[in-house]
């Protein structure tokens, strides 16, 4: 198994899978940047539902009308993966996933090997983990926040049978 549901990873131990990364372009107040076909600029705010034109003030034009503003990736920018102990982030990371971006583009692909899922101890039980990850190693891109931990989940490794 190799899934996300929102910002979860759920994995058994041993399996292999891959990720797609995008990073939308947000404002000091974590608005989201979009923008429409003639690139006039609004912020969206996720916690309030509500969009606003480049002025920061509320407008009537429809999100879905509009493109998501994400970052464009470099050749040569590194993207890291760091897996935690559960209330661990003061610690150093026990698996660092890194990618070096090939090609550039609005996403990148980040694959995960059976190795990757297998770092932790065997257990017949899920283990929770937390996770980070990190843009050129100075800017983290998704960690704890409001939202709480983010989670990378690790199953007991699946049975003959599945």
């Amino acid at each position: 198994m190799f899934k996300i549901k929102q910002s979860t990873f759920h994995v058994s131990r041993g399996d292999s899978g891959t990720f797609t990364l995008s990073i939308p372009i947000t404002d000091v107040n974590d608005y989201i940047k979009y923008e429409d076909s003639s690139h006039n600029v609004y912020w969206y705010d996720t916690t309030k539902k509500k969009l606003y034109d480049s002025n920061y003030e509320e407008t009537e034009v429809s999100i879905e009308t509009l493109t998501m503003v994400k970052y464009e990736f470099k050749v040569g920018d590194s993207i890291k993966l760091n897996i935690y102990e559960r209330n661990g982030y003061d610690k150093e990371p026990l698996k660092v996933k890194e990618k070096i971006v090939e090609k550039s583009g609005s996403s990148i692909d980040i694959s995960l090997t059976e190795e990757d899922t297998t770092f932790s101890k065997i257990e017949n039980k899920p283990i929770t983990y937390w996770y980070d990850v990190t843009l050129n190693d100075d800017q983290t891109v998704i960690c704890y926040n409001e939202d709480g931990a983010k989670e990378f989940i690790i199953y007991p490794a699946k049975g003959d049978e599945e």
